[in-house]
């Protein structure tokens, strides 16, 4: 079996949180949470057990105990994370640039200035690029290294990451007036996609600036090639709404006949999810439909920052070349929502996948591999026709396996499933899905070296007994401003075949909570504010999958078991069958957790380095967690929406090829 030293039982914390509560009753719940014990599963001994205790940092209730915005009553962790380092984003002192800085460049930042006040805040998505696995060696060619850009409302910023330990400010572009919530960078770490979303609230207006940086409803490209000076070289509008989400993926197995195509090697195509997709863009009145592909004539080529302005006119066209939207009769009712596209090639079959979160439509999963020669800018046929699968909890079809005896659903009915009677349960508004890039076998990978893999896993996916043991999971979760009763739920669905995924575990926030009336409930809950919620997630090491859930912090689970612990009807594997065959599904295991609270060196970091608690986005507190990545060398980025970025690593990803200690003083 693969190691894994700590292995966190959220079951096991739910049935006895009652006996550590009466065993440290002179704490006060309300000020520190509950104390639970959690029992640790040793996968290499069958007769031994240990138990952790730890601190249940979820508290629903604010009164003369508890504070959200208090941060030291929110330095908690499970003994097995590790802060190993942390920026606060000051590139130079200055929150925004000079006045007379040309408004579609960034500015180069100074080291000096880590850590130290002013913090500009708003940190919301973070993506990361780099050969990590060469530990991010610089090639002779210039190529390599790694690199975060994490966007931050009025801006976004570049950071040099090659050493966790040390992490460096080497860059920030800022817009005068905009709302960059989504980030992605290419891989080969030269061109970033930002967006700028339809500004809907009083913290931000919409834009009225004339300014050419003025930022509503946009995509931008930015030119990264030089780390230390961004520049703006493409700009694209979409009113009404403008894209809360982006994906981008250049296609070179792409042959279109039309000779104004054919000419490139490669193709740049790009995936925007419209927040509106029911609504008239613009004055045309043109319906679009809410998943947008774009396709970029003269890919990177037409993005060269050194083009005279005519030229960089011409370079900014793109072309609507398909839509989706499901259709309504594979939903059981509820809200149609994209809030987000995953571009992924299937590890099995070699698709180009779109892996959508369609609120109480669930998840889909549609096949973008060919696009036509011709554009179908409306989505009439591409790829609205090439749905391969799709999950939600009720059944979307009258028969198949979608229908009510189907393997593709939950057997839920439409009220639990969806709309607010949904979210009550912890179920629908699916906002976020994360496919894993590889196959897994209890929690190996096919580039593990052979030796490490379980008996079961045999020579690997092809062969004839073990193979069924590879399976390719996928991970979607909620998200809810407010939840009287739930926080909901991750779900982790077997997309192994595309076309017939199921569900084989769900994992919720392990603990219980008081009511303000005193009473205990079985589910932590959201006030109001998202304050709980899931919202984005990766995956890692051995089945490690990682979830930011706003206040409650960043949550580790091991997934690496949840094929070979389910429980079959009959005692034999039927993915064919689906969940029909499953007599008891997989547990999730809690692994751990980690709340941002500003640098722990400091006594009063939210003094020290001028956090700006005005800014009630973020409802005023911290941790308020927005994105997270993790870098394959065992190291997890998280962007927190007040304090900056923070590098944690947990016990069971450390790698010895890659040790990053921290730099400052430790206990240890």
């Amino acid at each position: 079996m693969l190691n894994q030293k700590l292995t966190r039982d959220s079951n096991a914390a739910d049935q006895i949180l009652v006996y550590a509560m009466v065993g440290l009753v002179c704490v006060s719940f309300l000020s520190i949470g509950a104390y639970i014990m959690m029992l640790s599963d040793d996968k290499d001994s069958s007769s031994s057990s240990g138990e952790d205790e730890w601190i249940d940092p979820v508290v629903e209730i604010e009164d003369e105990q508890h504070s959200h915005t208090d941060l030291l009553a929110h330095r908690l962790q499970t003994d097995n994370m590790l802060l190993i380092d942390y920026h606060n984003l000051n590139c130079d002192g200055n929150v925004a640039p000079p006045a007379e800085l040309d408004n579609v460049a960034g500015r180069p930042c100074y080291p000096e200035y880590k850590n130290v006040g002013p913090t500009p805040g708003d940190s919301s998505e973070i993506a990361i690029e780099g050969n990590f696995m060469e530990d991010c060696v610089i090639h002779p060619d210039g190529t390599g290294g790694c690199y975060a850009y994490v966007s931050s409302y009025n801006q976004f910023e570049i950071l040099d990451i090659s050493k966790p330990n040390n992490i460096t400010l080497l860059s920030t572009y800022y817009a005068e007036v905009g709302r960059m919530i989504d980030i992605k960078v290419t891989p080969d770490n030269n061109w970033v996609l930002v967006n700028h979303e339809l500004t809907n609230s009083d913290l931000d207006p919409i834009p009225q600036d004339d300014d050419a940086n003025s930022g509503a409803n946009r995509l931008d490209v930015i030119s990264v090639v030089n780390k230390n000076e961004p520049i703006k070289v493409a700009e694209w509008n979409n009113p009404p709404a403008g894209f809360h989400n982006q994906d981008m993926h250049v296609d070179c197995d792409w042959e279109p006949a039309n000779p104004l195509w054919s000419i490139e090697e490669c193709h740049l195509f790009l995936y925007g999810a419209d927040p509106y997709p029911e609504m008239v863009e613009g004055d045309s009145g043109t319906f679009y439909k809410g998943t947008q592909i774009f396709y970029v004539p003269l890919g990177f080529e037409s993005w060269n920052p050194m083009s005279t302005d005519e030229q960089q006119n011409d370079s900014r066209q793109i072309l609507r070349w398909g839509g989706y939207s499901p259709e309504p009769e594979t939903t059981c009712g509820g809200s149609i929502f994209n809030h987000d596209n995953v571009f992924h090639i299937h590890p099995i079959t070699g698709q180009k996948l779109l892996y959508i979160s369609y609120w109480d439509a669930g998840l889909r999963i549609v096949d973008v591999s060919n696009p036509p020669e011709v554009p179908d800018p409306e989505g009439i046929s591409w790829p609205q026709d090439n749905e391969v699968g799709r999950w939600l909890g009720c059944p979307s079809a009258s028969d198949g396996w979608y229908g009510p005896d189907g393997g593709g659903h939950a057997n839920m009915t439409s009220e639990e499933w969806g709309g607010s009677s949904g979210a009550l349960n912890g179920n629908g508004w699916i906002h976020y899905a994360v496919p894993y890039d590889h196959l897994l076998c209890n929690g190996a990978k096919e580039t593990d070296p052979m030796e490490t893999w379980d008996a079961e896993c045999g020579t690997g996916p092809n062969d004839a007994e073990f193979g069924i043991n590879w399976r390719h999971l996928t991970l979607i979760a909620p998200e809810y401003g407010s939840n009287t009763n739930h926080t909901g739920y991750v779900w982790t669905i077997d997309t192994t075949d595309p076309a017939k995924p199921f569900l084989m575990s769900k994992w919720k926030l392990p603990g219980s909570s008081i009511l303000p009336d005193g009473t205990e409930h079985p589910h932590h809950y959201i006030p109001g504010g998202y304050i709980y919620s899931p919202h984005n997630g990766d995956t890692g090491t051995n089945g490690h999958v990682y979830w930011t859930h706003y206040h409650a912090g960043n949550w580790v689970t091991d997934h690496s078991d949840i094929w070979q612990d389910l429980e079959w009807v009959g005692g034999t594997p039927a993915p064919e069958i689906g969940y029909p065959a499953i007599a008891k599904m997989s547990e999730t295991k809690t692994m751990g957790y980690f709340l941002p609270s500003g640098p722990i060196w400091m006594d009063d970091p939210k003094e020290t380095l001028g956090y700006d608690m005005a800014d009630c986005w973020a409802s005023c507190m911290i941790p308020f967690d927005w994105g997270l990545q993790y870098d394959p060398r065992g190291y997890l980025f998280i962007s927190e929406m007040v304090s900056g970025v923070y590098v944690v690593q947990m016990d069971e990803d450390k790698n010895p090829n890659f040790v990053y200690p921290p730099l400052y003083a430790t206990d240890d």
